[in-house]
């Protein structure tokens, strides 16, 4: 399979392997995700993959397993969430939004080394040096644009990848208790 073949696939089937994807995990982002990790893998079996046989089932059925998959590994990430959740509750409140809070941070602080570099560098910038894009564009010899499409792609990782924390987020800003230091 040529590039140009695997790009028109992609094309022609992305959104209605989206819709599939929605269909079973209910949230757009990750229906997309799920849908870049088939084709991913797709990519990858290139070589094994007869394209006389049906594509289109086979990429429909690759979506429904992995989005089943995402959705089994959330329900134990949240399963693991409420354990986390229920050992510290013997803990005062205050006592609970440190922890909460300093786990919370290292989970941010280790999603953000994990951006590439470019991205991490810009998102930086724009979060803890309050430059505007105008102003990281200047500094990094790069469009107006470009910061914003790295802005864009930190702020969805980072949301993918700190999902497993929603609860202790909400529990921190509930109590007011304690400051998220980023």
């Amino acid at each position: 399979m040529t590039e140009h073949q695997f790009e028109f696939l992609f094309k022609e089937h992305f959104a209605y392997l989206s819709n599939v994807a929605y269909g079973v995990v209910k949230d757009e982002d990750d229906s997309y995700d799920i849908v870049q990790k088939v084709f991913a893998k797709f990519w990858d079996k290139r070589f094994d993959v007869d394209l006389t046989d049906n594509i289109k089932s086979y990429l429909h059925r690759a979506t429904l397993n992995t989005s089943l998959n995402f959705l089994d590994k959330n329900k134990r990430m949240v399963k693991i969430e409420d354990a986390r959740l229920e050992d510290i509750s013997s803990h005062s409140v205050e006592d609970n939004t440190d922890y909460l809070s300093g786990e919370v941070e290292n989970a941010v602080k280790k999603a953000i080394s994990e951006l590439p570099e470019k991205c991490k560098i810009v998102f930086s910038l724009s979060r803890y040096s309050d430059k505007t894009n105008r102003e990281i564009a200047e500094e990094l010899e790069i469009s107006i644009k470009a910061v914003e499409k790295h802005i864009s792609r930190a702020l969805r990782e980072l949301r993918v990848k700190l999902k497993p924390y929603l609860n202790s987020i909400i529990i921190i800003l509930m109590f007011g208790v304690g400051q998220l230091m980023f």
